[in-house]
């Protein structure tokens, strides 16, 4: 079944190359840009697009059945699986496209200064562009398969916890969950922290898998923000295939722009709130090495360690006591008649 699907996502890909191929313009007329050395990358890169979204859409499909098969824990493992591999090379590929798309952009823009030859340039933001579609695709056909959602927000109580644990950050619920593991006077602590228990924002007790900080204010932000940034960044790429009106492409130009200034911001946050709070030093490292130590979940995330633990467990079918055969059976069995 897996093969079906990864080779009914790759064929869907091919397919949507030919029908691109077949129905775009690719010249100057109809407003289409003028056909220079950089026109023709892009047209090549736009027409390429599909393919990573096959390629992301297929890996994706295969990470799942692997990660679904994949025993997470031991009882007697040092370490649990955080992410799996899917997960990480998906997060790195977008993160790498990201970095890129924004340094390229940036020359682009003349926030940086422009070298004499642009070519290289665009060539490498739509390769980053092609990135991102990837590791996008692949995040999202993935979770489809294994049913993760473990971070969206569910309820309004994890924006309060979210905001609570971003508090936290500040000291002003004790040194252990603050940046750097700061230390506020205890008259500051009392009075401020009380003020925000006071209005429900505090940080959560007990911790699953995810941070609530990670579903409130990282993950459900950059979903949005990605989301514009490729949508907007298709219209700008398929203008180079198709006919596409120039007011459009100006707007989409327009909010591309603005979303990636907010995604820079968001990168920064995003960064701080691993890099700068000792507590989630563990949780960064895990993108790296898929693992994260048995300790630290026990210690830090309590209701992820119990579902853990209950998974560890033999079921009961594996572990029911045999029925001793009868004494005619026994009998039987001995003497071979």
């Amino acid at each position: 079944m897996k093969r079906i699907l990864v080779a009914a996502s790759a064929a869907i890909g091919v397919l949507v190359i030919a029908i691109n191929n077949a129905f775009a313009q690719g010249g100057s007329e109809g407003g289409l840009p003028p056909q220079t050395d950089l026109f023709n990358d892009a047209v090549a890169l736009a027409r390429a697009l599909p393919l990573a979204a096959a390629l992301g859409i297929g890996f994706g499909i295969w990470q799942g059945k692997v990660s679904m098969r994949q025993p997470k824990s031991a009882p007697n493992s040092p370490v649990v699986i955080r992410h799996d591999l899917g997960a990480v090379v998906s997060h790195w590929t977008n993160a790498i496209g990201f970095v890129g798309g924004i340094i390229t952009g940036a020359i682009v823009l003349r926030w940086l200064a422009r070298p004499d030859e642009m070519r290289g340039v665009f060539v490498i933001h739509y390769v980053a562009a092609g990135m991102i579609v990837f590791g996008i695709l692949s995040h999202v056909a993935e979770n489809l398969v294994t049913g993760g959602a473990g971070l969206l927000p569910r309820s309004f109580k994890d924006v309060r916890e979210g905001l609570g644990e971003l508090v936290e950050y500040t000291g002003l619920f004790g040194p252990a969950g603050a940046v750097f593991r700061l230390k506020l006077p205890k008259v500051i602590r009392d009075t401020f922290g009380e003020t925000c228990t006071s209005f429900g924002i505090a940080p959560p007790k007990r911790l699953g898998k995810f941070l609530p900080a990670e579903q409130v204010l990282s993950y459900a932000p950059w979903a949005i923000i990605v989301a514009v940034i490729i949508v907007t960044g298709l219209v700008k790429s398929f203008r180079y295939l198709y006919s596409v009106p120039p007011t459009l492409v100006a707007q989409a130009s327009f909010v591309h722009d603005v979303f990636a200034v907010v995604a820079i911001v968001m990168l920064v946050f995003h960064l701080a709130a691993l890099a700068l709070v000792p507590r989630n030093w563990p949780l960064l490292l895990s993108m790296f090495t898929l693992r994260v130590s048995r300790k630290h979940v026990q210690q830090w995330h309590p209701i992820w360690f119990k579902e853990l633990t209950a998974r560890e467990q033999p079921s009961p079918a594996a572990t029911a006591t045999p029925i001793a055969p009868t004494a005619e059976k026994a009998r039987t069995q001995a003497t071979g008649k």
